[in-house]
């Protein structure tokens, strides 16, 4: 079934970063967990990166990017972000601030910009791969062009 550019898309388009979408045959009927996609995609999960979208204690928003095989490191984020702790933000608050879906929200293209923070593992990769903003779609990255794109900074949050 063919798709409409994600915001993801665009955004990489316009901006003249480098990267490759793909499409991972996932099951549509079913919430697919980031190690399910990984498999599914035969992907190495060490590799394949889950954007979380996090509020710390002061009701500010961040994004988090950490390997589907590893757990975010909440109060090491924390530490990054200056707050006192740090928690998955509300599901709708989520989507109204990033214009994502939940399980397909990608670090690029988001309707407002918020600090992000890539786990420090990235390094270890000449690429990896994050949400190309529809479920199913993965986009493949340097994780320099990552952090440049997304303004981001590389942290040790998983």
């Amino acid at each position: 079934m063919a798709r409409g550019e994600t915001a993801a898309q665009r955004f990489l388009r316009l901006n003249g970063y480098q990267g490759t979408f793909r499409e991972v045959p996932v099951p549509k009927d079913r919430k697919t967990s980031a190690l399910e996609m990984a498999e599914a995609g035969g992907l190495d999960p060490a590799r394949l990166f889950k954007t979380l979208i996090v509020e710390a204690d002061d009701g500010k928003l961040a994004v988090a990017i950490v390997p589907a095989s590893r757990d975010l490191d909440r109060k090491a984020l924390a530490r990054e972000i200056g707050a006192k702790r740090i928690d998955l933000a509300a599901k709708e608050k989520a989507v109204k601030t990033t214009g994502y879906q939940m399980g397909a929200c990608s670090p690029l293209g988001q309707k407002k910009k918020l600090p992000t923070f890539l786990d420090a593992s990235a390094e270890g990769f000449e690429t990896i791969y994050v949400s190309g903003g529809a479920f199913g779609l993965e986009l493949e990255i340097a994780p320099g062009e990552l952090l440049k794109a997304t303004e981001g900074r590389l942290a040790p949050i998983a």
